[in-house]
């Protein structure tokens, strides 16, 4: 992610949610010469970071009050809270209020926002292609959670990333064959911290990040274990992200370019 603000001297990246993902995203700006302030909910994950960045905030980023107390120019905004994990009331509290937080925060000081959303809020569940334009799960709870904060992001000229399943050291893809056939789409975590920078500053898009061909899965006539949650069935295009230049340097858990 190079800084494309010579004209005011060490642009600043707000990193919120530090973790696997923003994490990778702050390395990336980090190296590009901006100046990021990693926002992680732990002490723990806090004393992780500091090593590498000077400025990380331990703090509760879906609180209002966090964001009240932010002062100076920013020129940038990642919001990479967990798309897809947490108890549910976390969950809506994550993604329905404190994404909408954030980026009302971002308006009203015109700073440039990317909502690290997911692949899994697409209604395809018959294994098709699909695309940005493509119908989301409407009667998914999360998926809905996640579309309302994708349309905050939006609706104040941001951008929005749906991830598929982010890999990388120490999160490896899981070989599990489980569950019925079906694919299953992923994205090399370096490669999805590129996109962010690729992405910062594009307005009012939204971008699949995924791996060019997605993986198969499971086993014909293979059923979820009780108690498992289905997973939906689908093929996402990354076609409009690759038009901005981007393309995928791992496949499958590989290398596949320099």
């Amino acid at each position: 992610m190079k800084s494309s603000h010579p004209d005011i001297g060490t642009p600043r990246l707000l990193v919120v949610g530090a973790g696997f993902l923003g994490g990778a995203v702050a390395r990336e700006a980090l190296a590009g010469g901006w100046l990021v302030v990693p926002v992680v909910r732990s002490e723990k994950s806090a004393e992780l970071l500091r090593g590498e960045f000077s400025g990380v905030v331990q703090a509760d980023a879906v609180d209002s009050t966090f964001w009240h107390g932010l002062v100076g120019r920013w020129q940038g905004l990642v919001w990479s809270l967990s798309p897809s994990r947490g108890e549910e009331s976390a969950f809506n509290e994550m993604h329905r209020h404190g994404a909408q937080r954030a980026a009302v925060w971002a308006a009203e000081r015109g700073v440039p926002l990317i909502y690290i959303s997911s692949t899994s809020v697409y209604a395809e569940a018959d294994g098709g292609w699909v695309d940005e334009d493509s119908p989301i799960a409407r009667h998914d709870e999360r998926s809905m959670a996640m579309v309302e904060a994708e349309r905050s992001a939006l609706g104040v000229g941001g951008s929005v990333l749906r991830c598929g399943g982010i890999y990388g050291p120490g999160r490896e893809q899981r070989q599990s064959q489980e569950g019925p056939e079906r694919w299953v789409n992923v994205v090399q975590v370096k490669d999805a911290a590129r996109a962010v920078g690729l992405v910062l500053g594009k307005k009012r898009q939204i971008y699949n990040v995924c791996e060019d061909e997605p993986l198969r899965r499971g086993f014909p006539a293979g059923r979820w274990p009780e108690g498992r949650k289905e997973r939906r069935n689908k093929r996402v295009s990354n076609a409009k992200l690759r038009r901005l230049g981007w393309q995928p340097l791992w496949r499958a858990g590989c290398r596949t370019a320099s």
